[in-house]
C-alpha cells in the first residue's frame, strides 16, 4: 500500500511537469490566433467539456476500473498535446485545447481517486500535503525551464516536450499501477449523488471554497502572463523566473499545513489564507514597475495564501468522504472547470467597462474577500 502511494506521488509529479510547462503559456499561444480578450472563451469551452466529462466519468470509472481509466485518458491527452503543437489556425487550436483541458481534468480526477483508495482517514492531510508538495516542485522546475527554453526556442517545442513527458507518464502508470484494487463503488445515478452532495453542508462548504480558489487560479493563469508579456513588456526569460519564485509556497507550505490540518483543523488557516490571497492580489492593481523581484515577491504572497487554501480545502473535503464515493470527487473537481466558465465570461464583461487591463486584479482581490466570511461559517465540530 505504501509502495503504491509512492508511485502515485511519482506519477502525479511527472504529470505536473508538462501541465506546468503549458499552463502559463497557453493563453499567450492561443492569443496569437484569437483576440487576447477572447482567449478566456476558449478556456470556457474546455471547462464545459470537462464538466460534461466529470458527470459521465464515474460510470466509466466503475465499469473499467481506475487503472484502465487512467491509462485511456493519459493516452488521449498525449495525442491532443501532439496535435496541438502543430495546429496553425484558430479553430484547430481552440478545439485541441478544449480536448486537452478536458483530459487533464479527468486525469486529476483519476489520480485523486487512486490516492484516496491508498490513504488512511487519519492521515489525509499529511498524504495530500506530500502529494501537493511534490507536484508543486515539478511546477517550479517547469517554470525555470520555460523561461530558458522559450529564450532559445518556440511555443511549439514546449508542447512537443510536454508530449514526451506524457508518454513517460503513461508507461510508468502502465507498469506500476495495475495492482491497485478498486473498492466497491457506490452505484448511484447523477441526479441522486448531486443531491446528496448539495445536502451535505460540509461538502458544499468545501466545494464553494474550492470554487473561489479555482476562480483565482483561472484569472491568474489566463491573464497574468498576458499582462506581464504584452502590457508590461517582460521577456519570457524573466517571466519564467517570476513564476518559479511565485510557485515556491506550493512546495514550502503544503506538507506542514497538511499535518496541522490533521491535528487542529482547517477553519483558521482557511480564513488566513483568504486574507493573504486577497490583500496580495489587490496590491497588483497598484504595481506598474518593471522590477522583476518586486513582481516575484507580490505574486509569491498571492500563492502563500493560495497554497494554504488548496491544502486546507482538499483536507477538509477528503475527510468527509469514503473511498467508494468517487462520484463526489468528480463533483468537487468540477469546481475548476466551472471557474473556467464563469471566470472568462466575467472577465470579458469586466474588460468592456474598465479603463485598463490591471483592473481585473482589483476585482479578483475583492472577490477573494468573500472567502474570509465563508470560512468563518465553518463550525468547529465540522472539522
Amino acid at each position: 500500500m505504501k509502495y503504491n502511494r509512492r508511485i502515485i506521488y511519482l506519477v502525479g509529479t511527472i504529470f505536473s511537469l508538462p501541465i506546468a510547462l503549458m499552463s502559463y503559456m497557453n493563453s499567450s499561444f492561443i492569443s496569437s490566433f484569437v483576440s487576447e480578450k477572447l482567449v478566456g472563451m476558449v478556456y470556457a469551452g474546455g471547462s464545459i467539456a470537462s464538466i460534461i466529462a466529470l458527470l459521465i466519468a464515474p460510470k466509466i470509472f466503475r465499469k473499467i476500473g481506475g487503472y484502465k481509466f487512467l491509462l485511456w485518458v493519459i493516452a488521449l491527452d498525449a495525442i491532443s498535446i501532439l496535435l496541438f503543437a502543430f495546429s496553425y489556425n484558430a479553430w484547430s487550436t481552440s478545439l485541441l485545447f478544449i480536448c486537452g483541458f478536458m483530459f487533464n481534468t479527468l486525469i486529476l480526477f483519476s489520480l485523486d481517486e487512486l490516492l484516496k483508495i491508498l490513504s488512511r482517514a487519519s492521515s489525509t492531510g499529511r498524504t495530500r500535503g506530500i502529494y501537493i508538495t511534490l507536484c508543486s516542485c515539478a511546477w517550479i522546475v517547469a517554470q525555470l525551464a520555460l523561461g530558458t527554453i522559450l529564450g532559445e526556442s518556440s511555443f511549439r517545442f514546449i508542447y512537443l516536450t510536454s508530449f514526451v513527458m506524457m508518454v513517460l507518464f503513461f508507461f510508468i502508470s502502465y507498469f506500476h499501477l495495475g495492482n491497485i484494487p478498486d473498492p466497491e463503488y457506490d452505484r448511484t445515478d447523477t441526479r441522486k449523488y448531486l443531491g446528496e452532495f448539495l445536502k451535505n453542508k460540509n461538502l458544499l462548504h468545501a466545494y464553494i471554497i474550492n470554487l473561489l480558489l479555482q476562480f483565482f487560479f483561472c484569472w491568474m493563469v489566463i491573464y497574468t502572463p498576458i499582462y506581464l508579456s504584452l502590457h508590461l513588456g517582460f521577456p519570457w526569460k524573466d517571466i519564467g523566473v517570476i513564476f518559479a519564485i511565485m510557485l515556491l509556497p506550493f512546495v514550502i507550505i503544503p506538507f506542514q499545513l497538511g499535518k496541522y490540518a490533521d491535528k487542529i483543523g482547517e477553519r483558521k488557516m482557511l480564513i488566513l489564507g483568504f486574507i493573504i490571497t486577497s490583500l496580495a492580489t489587490l496590491s497588483i492593481f497598484f504595481l506598474n514597475t518593471h522590477n522583476i523581484w518586486l513582481w516575484a515577491l507580490v505574486l509569491f504572497m498571492t500563492r502563500v495564501g493560495a497554497a494554504s487554501l488548496e491544502v486546507m480545502s482538499d483536507a477538509y473535503f477528503f475527510k468527509h468522504i469514503r473511498p467508494e464515493n468517487e462520484e463526489f470527487i468528480g463533483v468537487y473537481r468540477s469546481a475548476a472547470p466551472i471557474a473556467y466558465i464563469v471566470g472568462p465570461l466575467l472577465a470579458f464583461t469586466v474588460f468592456s467597462f474598465v479603463p485598463s487591463f490591471n483592473y481585473i486584479f482589483l476585482i479578483l482581490g475583492t472577490v477573494m474577500l468573500y472567502g474570509v466570511y465563508l470560512s468563518s461559517t465553518i463550525k468547529k465540530n465540522d472539522i
